[in-house]
């Protein structure tokens, strides 16, 4: 009889449990092809690998027959062999082996392990975490703990929202004033509006807050999660949530009047000016600074919520009614798609590709601008928009992590199913979202991202028909075990009846009683 299989999220396209096994020692040579060589070094700084490693050997190979960041792993009596077409799929098998390592019989510094043959290769080509610095900040260690998690569950992309209306999080040495100013509000904690303001436990003052990454530690992050296989897409919001760089920079606005970085919540009417040149110019130089520290394909520029501002350009700025008129547009939301067209154009320039959240894309956007969608227009929005451009799937109902458990439990975000129009193969893959308005130290945004990520990491890699939740679910205890030894602040409110309901619905961190009640509960395990 066949030994029993390992638990591996995302599940494997194709796992066979065959017979015999293999032992891996700190002796076990690691032997991979160059172009490999990033996998065998993960690999090798797992396992401590001595450089006289005698004990066999886990071989790398190339077969260019294979699919793009798929492997073949096998694992029998006579060694260990992973096999790839390019150097992100002999990660990913070097990724699996060790979840499979760690969950070998250990002995001695051994551990024994089962035979296995494996198959596997992602459904989607876009497989995505967003963590938003711009409302609170939590450095560079946590951003690399992040990215440890998110290699592990083979996610390629990470999405940076690095400024808002509550602070600009980047060094500028363009433009000083977006971190003399801009990086800086006279509160830590965001000032509650809405159903939040009567919830009094965030009625809390924490004193001037001021953080931004320097470009040193931006490249080192750049650095670390290329070694993970982790593109990193930075997102500078435009037109709106923009207070922090008007703040900084008043001749960026329509009413050139003075503003202070925001340290309230919701949705603020303060906008671009777009009909001035020097928004361009301005926006030109920086973007091309920014652009300079990520090397790679994509760039968000945001352009959600800006609805309020359209009024400002529409009814308050005579440059805007100008150029309204002059470019013969109807309102201000066509005017924000001339806008996002001239920025495209720019970012295109820089050899990016933009993507865009779905509430600013227009009939007349520009096709080649992914669209990011999230929520407010509905399928039959979507289903016009298909077939014209690329998306990213990130919806509000299941993939917002800012949310509660209560009203995301994890077996809702685990059966989500995205919109489908005939054989359209427009959905690029799809992306979790951890907004921290409320989320304020690196513990609540465990607290928030663990266990979902899992299920997001699922539905990403694995095809649909081989899905199934309890099969999940079980294979989940490892990773709860794996997240205890690495003291990861995960939920154990997972399910729906476990939550503790409030009247917001938001996940609202170390002074939400969700938290409060998960940490009663981790002093009895």
């Amino acid at each position: 009889m066949s030994a029993p299989k390992y638990s591996i999220i995302p599940k494997p396209q194709k796992y066979e449990a065959i017979d015999g096994t293999f032992t891996v020692t700190p002796n076990t040579a690691v032997l991979c092809v160059p172009e490999f060589k990033n996998a065998g070094m993960y690999l090798s700084e797992f396992l401590r690998t001595k450089k006289d490693a005698s004990d066999g050997a886990i071989k790398f190979n190339k077969d260019d027959s294979l699919k793009s960041e798929g492997y073949r792993l096998k694992i029998s009596s006579d060694g260990i062999t992973i096999t790839a077409s390019d150097a992100r799929g002999a990660f990913y098998g070097a990724v699996t082996l060790k979840i499979i390592i760690m969950q070998g019989k250990q002995a001695d510094g051994k551990a024994v392990l089962n035979g296995a043959d494996i198959y596997d290769y992602p459904e989607y080509e876009f497989r995505s975490g967003m963590l938003d610095e711009s409302r609170h900040f939590f450095g560079a260690d946590a951003v690399k703990r992040l990215l440890d998690s998110m290699a592990m569950v083979k996610l390629n992309k990470f999405h940076w929202h690095l400024s808002d209306d509550q602070g600009f999080r980047i060094e500028s040495e363009k433009f000083p004033r977006l971190n003399e100013i801009g990086s800086k509000r006279k509160d830590e904690y965001l000032v509650p509006s809405g159903a939040l303001a009567a919830v009094s436990e965030l009625k809390i003052t924490g004193g001037e807050y001021c953080h931004y990454y320097k470009k040193s530690e931006i490249r080192e992050i750049v650095e670390y999660a290329q070694k993970l296989c982790i593109d990193i897409i930075p997102e500078i919001d435009m037109p709106g949530h923009t207070v922090a760089l008007l703040a900084s920079y008043k001749e960026l606005s329509c009413m050139k009047g003075e503003y202070e970085v925001n340290y309230k919540n919701g949705i603020m009417e303060d906008i671009l000016c777009a009909g001035q040149p020097e928004t361009y110019e301005f926006l030109e130089k920086l973007l091309q600074e920014i652009c300079e520290l990520f090397p790679y394909k994509y760039f968000h520029i945001g352009g959600d919520e800006a609805l309020f501002g359209h009024k400002i350009w529409e009814k308050d700025c005579p440059v805007c009614q100008a150029e309204i008129k002059k470019n013969s547009l109807k309102n201000g939301a066509e005017l924000q798609e001339l806008f996002i067209s001239r920025i495209n154009k720019i970012l295109n320039g820089f050899g990016k590709t933009c993507i865009e959240w779905n509430d600013g894309v227009g009939e007349k956007t520009d096709e080649n601008i992914i669209c990011q969608y999230w929520t407010l227009r509905g399928p039959m929005w979507l289903k016009k928009e298909m077939g014209k451009r690329k998306f990213i799937i990130s919806p509000v109902t299941h993939f917002y992590f800012d949310y509660s458990y209560a009203h995301t439990p994890l077996k809702k975000t685990y059966s989500y199913v995205p919109p489908k129009f005939g054989d359209n193969d427009s959905v690029l893959g799809f992306e979790f979202e951890m907004w921290t308005e409320w989320i304020t130290e690196e513990s609540a945004v465990q607290f928030s991202v663990y266990p979902r990520i899992f299920a997001v990491a699922e539905l990403a890699w694995t095809r649909g028909s081989i899905r199934n939740y309890k099969d999940f679910y079980k294979r989940l205890d490892f990773f709860k075990a794996y997240m205890r030894s690495k003291n990861i602040n995960y939920s154990r409110l997972e399910k729906r009846k476990l939550a503790i309901r409030n009247r917001s619905g938001y996940n609202l961190g170390k002074f939400g009683p969700e938290y409060k009640y998960n940490e009663k509960i981790k002093e009895t395990e």
